[in-house]
């Protein structure tokens, strides 16, 4: 049933339609896609993905896969949720009979209490209770429309969701581990209490946790949930749920401040709008927006903190490929107060007019030199500007903001590129310490480090299986990977069960899920233009073959000089001689 499924989600979504909502970068390269990859930084593409295998794999990071393998990997899901989110946008009816894991069962329990307080929250809201919440956003401009559309709420006293959670059939540990509760020494007490709620959603729709303001006085002003299984505030970006669409449509996506900008923005129709929750911009919410688009405008205070705030974010997302622009609001209003006294119009009007990140950044250190520059100046400012530059991963837009530079500071285009120059080598040199998941240990005995024959061997036999009779005289002594000697006794097997299969690469993705990375990049290699099957499987094996005899040649010969002069048994001897005999034919 689970194989059905999966079969009628690969033949009715096309993997490179799918990736490319992840991956708008993706382009025709021969029969394949490519594109820079979503799971690490590179400025060289090396992700690929094809439709006719439907297949991924990235030949720098070594992750690969199907259509699902690549869902659980970008949006971090076990195989049963992404399972049911491609059954459902697929069209197929999904349901599964097998028992949740423990980790599984605690999401589901976690989504559905943070369902059940959006709810309550909500109702709350409406409710003759909320009446001071809704006088307060009634004077930020909201409309009861949009009140409802974002589904903002107002938590009570302490012990109300409580209790209403508990006679709902919730237990106290599922309260603490979505973050609606924290145990302390006078019992459990509610995170949130007496603050307007903004239900806080991820890319997909999901509630993952709130955001609470303080109606009146006291500390903190907005307090966001805490981390859970299900939300990491540095994984997610206010009103991406409903921006999404709108933010493909426009080419653009706009970074504001915090949730009011954003759903006053989107009250006014300015839909492409997100915000951070409270927290500086981060490399994840960079990798987020380039999944929608390649062009962003940072939206930022004028004041000192905000130009700091501003440029930091920008220099983010230009190391993610993004082409960043920057703008700022007259009067420091803030984005939802602008768009509610001036319109929709002159709000978009400063956006479209928005500074690219470098003559944003040049402006901004000539207004800290007023008066002629000195030559001190001039090479302070290049230092630092510079630097910015080196962020930039396009060569051509290196090389337009080195122009503009030496241009606006009076200065010789080669001074600004030799100190870029100097720059991006001392970075190269001596990278800081990030912290972060360790990269994979590789071992010489895995597919990255197989001699190149071993690779185009399988890659070819993948491709047409009907030559594999060419490769029967292969012995485990030919390989010298022994994860490739084993992937390539499973296309043996699995061809010898399905001998009419033009291609088995799906069999071999569910005869050995673990090796999907190797299956993926050995399927998704690229054939010589002058390929033949016969003639190149033929060649391939005869190089192993090749290698197999020079290897037990070398283990004889090791061992005849254990023995002393004329005391070497004559099976040995015999062995010795047939070897060479075998090498002398392909010699010749």
């Amino acid at each position: 049933m689970k194989t059905d499924l999966v079969e009628q989600i690969k033949d009715r979504l096309d993997i490179v339609e799918f990736i490319r909502h992840y991956v708008p970068g993706l382009k025709r390269a021969g029969k394949t896609y490519k594109a820079c990859c979503p799971f690490h930084q590179e400025k060289t593409p090396s992700f690929t993905c094809s439709s006719e295998k439907g297949l991924f794999y990235c030949f720098g990071c070594q992750e690969g896969g199907d259509i699902i393998a690549f869902l659980m990997k970008i949006e971090n899901l076990s195989f049963k949720e992404a399972l049911e989110r491609l059954a459902d946008l697929a069209g197929i009816e999904y349901q599964s009979n097998q028992p949740l894991s423990g980790e599984e069962q605690l999401r589901a329990n976690v989504r559905q209490v943070l369902n059940f307080a959006r709810e309550h929250y909500h109702k709350n809201f409406m409710s003759r209770a909320g009446e001071h919440a809704r006088t307060y956003v009634k004077s930020r401009n909201l409309t009861k429309e949009t009140c409802e559309h974002f589904e903002l709420g107002l938590s009570g006293a302490q012990g109300v969701l409580t209790a209403a959670a508990k006679q709902a059939g919730f237990a106290d540990s599922t309260l603490k581990e979505a973050g609606l509760c924290i145990q302390t020494d006078y019992g459990l007490r509610e995170y949130f209490r007496n603050r307007l709620m903004f239900p806080i959603w991820n890319q997909r729709g999901d509630t993952v946790g709130f955001g609470g303001r303080i109606l009146g006085e006291g500390d903190p002003k907005y307090l966001n949930s805490p981390e859970t299984i299900l939300f990491t505030k540095s994984h997610v970006l206010y009103g991406l749920n409903f921006a999404g669409p709108a933010i493909r449509k426009a080419g653009r996506a706009v970074l504001l401040e915090g949730y009011m900008d954003v759903i006053g923005c989107h009250q006014a129709g300015v839909e492409y709008t997100v915000a951070p929750l409270g927290t500086s911009l981060t490399e994840e919410h960079a990798k987020l927006l380039k999944r929608y688009t390649q062009n962003v405008v940072v939206l930022f205070d004028p004041d000192e903190a905000g130009l700091k705030a501003a440029l930091r974010g920008a220099l983010i997302l230009v190391e993610q490929g993004i082409f960043v622009k920057v703008a700022s609001l007259p009067d420091g209003l803030d984005p939802d107060e602008y768009i509610a006294q001036y319109g929709k119009e002159k709000f978009e009007s400063i956006l479209d007019n928005a500074q690219e990140l470098i003559t944003f950044h040049l402006r901004r250190l000539l207004d800290a030199h007023p008066g002629p520059l000195s030559a001190q100046d001039k090479t302070q400012i290049v230092t630092e500007l510079t630097q910015t530059i080196a962020k930039q991963p396009d060569a051509i837009v290196r090389r337009e903001w080195v122009k503009q530079v030496a241009e606006n500071l009076g200065l010789e285009e080669p001074l600004v590129m030799q100190r870029l120059t100097q720059i991006m080598r001392s970075q190269t040199r001596f990278t800081p310490f990030q912290a972060g998941p360790k990269p994979a240990v590789v071992h010489a005995d895995e597919t990255a480090l197989a001699p190149a024959p071993e690779e185009e061997l399988l890659a070819w036999l993948l491709k047409s299986p009907q030559h594999m009779v060419l490769c029967e005289a292969l012995t485990e002594r030919d390989f010298s990977s022994p994860r490739l000697w084993q992937l390539f006794q499973t296309l043996v097997s699995v061809h010898q069960q399905n001998p009419q299969a033009a291609d088995i690469t799906d069999l071999i993705l569910a005869a050995v899920p673990a090796q999907r990375n190797e299956v993926a990049k050995l399927a998704l290699l690229q054939t010589p233009n002058d390929f033949d099957p016969a003639r190149d499987i033929a060649a391939c094996a005869a190089k192993l073959e090749q290698a197999g005899i020079h290897k037990e040649l070398q283990a004889v010969t090791r061992q005849m000089k254990t023995y002393g002069t004329g005391q070497v048994p004559p099976e040995v001897f015999q062995a010795y001689m047939q070897l060479q005999r075998k090498l002398k034919k392909y010699r010749s």
